[in-house]
């Protein structure tokens, strides 16, 4: 089976977009990673962890679910949008509310002084959702990296000139709020163009019932999924302290990097056009093996590529400050490989509408992950907790895939292990060398 060209081209253009983004995400790492120290980025990450959890609760699936439907009126679509005003401000408000139990929790001196910030950040990341969710369903994907390259522009220009005026820590922490209202501001302006066109704020809130089946399969996949996805950082800020976290974050983040340019980039394009063929499994079955072998090679190349190379990295994008990334990233990039064709799973389960099965995949994964979390915690050590998260991605590729095959494809997954033999023969080198 042959990919349909209109599948390579949408994913071209989420590819181009998305890669103008992350290299000005780059960009103003290395900038930043050089302005300020491990303490100051950890700091800024503890909250940044329930920042991201703050943005599940009050998106709840709703994305995926509009870039479902076929049609949804002038009322329907206002009243969409003022929920996601309303619930955006109420977010926001009670993460400001819980600036004491953070501080508890983490006992950190200044994490309360950045949850203001964030607070700002949540209400515009809300209003974005329903402008995202109409041009991602129309395959806009140069407009919503226009957004997000203005986004990243803006705010680092703004962190890089308040630390000048202001405290380093309220600078580094005021980029967010840049962040998400300049993103906010040019994909509201672009949505004017969509099918669905630019929302006002309705009080028809009743117009998230159709949605609500879809969307809250949605929400749970991702409630859990934050869990397994976060509760290191979470953990490695409260009981190794903030410079512990800068560290973790940062070698995280190299790892995603790789995710970010072959899989980030791509699943927006996914979903929209994969769901034109929902109905013949057969079809879908056979673009996803053909789609995911051939991302499992280049994922291989730059697992090993990020494995070898990692010191250079490290001091190229980092600085010679940043040492203790080393050998995590090393580890870590073990995983890059499977990391990268499951990443790209999420969007066809979306897209043969079996969100139930996704949230199913998504329980099992954050047991396994959690799990490796709590076992590298209890040993205190980052390079321990990054060999468990690599083992428990392993075994969540496996399971995620058999639920795909066996339940949503009906098939069996026997066809699909084989494809992956290459990516397997590379993991298995990198592990020897190790």
């Amino acid at each position: 089976m042959i990919i349909p060209r209109h599948l390579y081209v949408a994913i071209g253009k989420s590819m181009l977009g998305r890669y103008a983004v992350y290299a000005a995400n780059l960009a103003s790492m290395m900038l930043l990673a050089r302005l300020f120290t491990p303490d100051l980025f950890g700091t800024v990450a503890s909250i940044m962890v329930f920042f991201l959890f703050f943005q599940l609760m009050s998106e709840a699936g709703l994305g995926p679910a509009i870039i479902n439907q076929e049609k949804i009126d002038e009322r329907d679509r206002n009243g969409l949008f003022g929920l996601t005003l309303v619930g955006g401000i109420v977010c926001g408000g009670f993460f400001y509310l819980l600036t004491p139990v953070f501080l508890q929790f983490y006992k950190l001196p200044r994490v309360d002084e950045v949850v203001p910030y964030v607070a700002v950040a949540l209400v515009f990341f809300s209003a974005s959702i329903l402008p995202s969710a109409f041009l991602q369903r129309d395959q806009a994907f140069f407009r919503i990296a226009n957004a997000g390259l203005t986004a990243e522009i803006i705010s680092t220009a703004a962190t890089v000139v308040l630390t000048r005026w202001i405290d380093p820590l309220h600078a580094l922490a005021a980029k967010t709020t840049f962040s998400a209202a300049s993103n906010f501001l040019v994909l509201y302006y672009f949505s004017g163009s969509t099918e669905f066109g630019r929302p006002r704020a309705g009080s028809k809130f009743s117009a998230i019932k159709p949605l609500l089946l879809f969307s809250a399969y949605q929400f749970g996949f991702n409630f859990i999924n934050y869990f397994s996805r976060n509760l290191d950082n979470i953990l490695v800020g409260k009981y190794l302290g903030a410079s512990s976290l800068g560290v973790y974050d940062k070698a995280y983040q190299l790892m995603r990097y790789p995710l970010m340019l072959l899989t980030f980039a791509m699943t927006p394009a996914i979903q929209p056009v994969i769901r034109k063929y929902s109905g013949d499994k057969e079809k879908v079955e056979a673009i996803h093996r053909d789609f995911t072998f051939k991302l499992s090679i280049v994922g291989a190349v730059a697992g090993a590529g990020i494995f070898f190379l990692a010191p250079l990295i490290v001091h190229l994008m980092l600085g010679s400050q940043w040492d203790a990334v080393i050998p995590i990233v090393q580890v870590l990039a073990i995983a890059i490989p499977v990391q990268v064709v499951l990443s790209t799973s999420g969007s066809f389960f979306q897209a043969m509408n079996s969100a139930n099965m996704l949230f199913y995949s998504g329980f099992l994964s954050a047991i396994i992950t959690i799990s490796a979390i709590a076992w590298g915690i209890y040993q205190r050590d980052m390079i321990e907790l990054a060999w468990a998260l690599v083992i428990a991605f392993h075994i969540n590729f496996i399971q995620a895939y058999y639920i795909l095959y066996r339940k949503v494809f009906e098939k069996s997954l026997s066809a699909f292990l084989v494809k992956m033999i290459p990516a397997t023969l590379v993991i298995s080198a990198m592990v020897v060398w190790h």
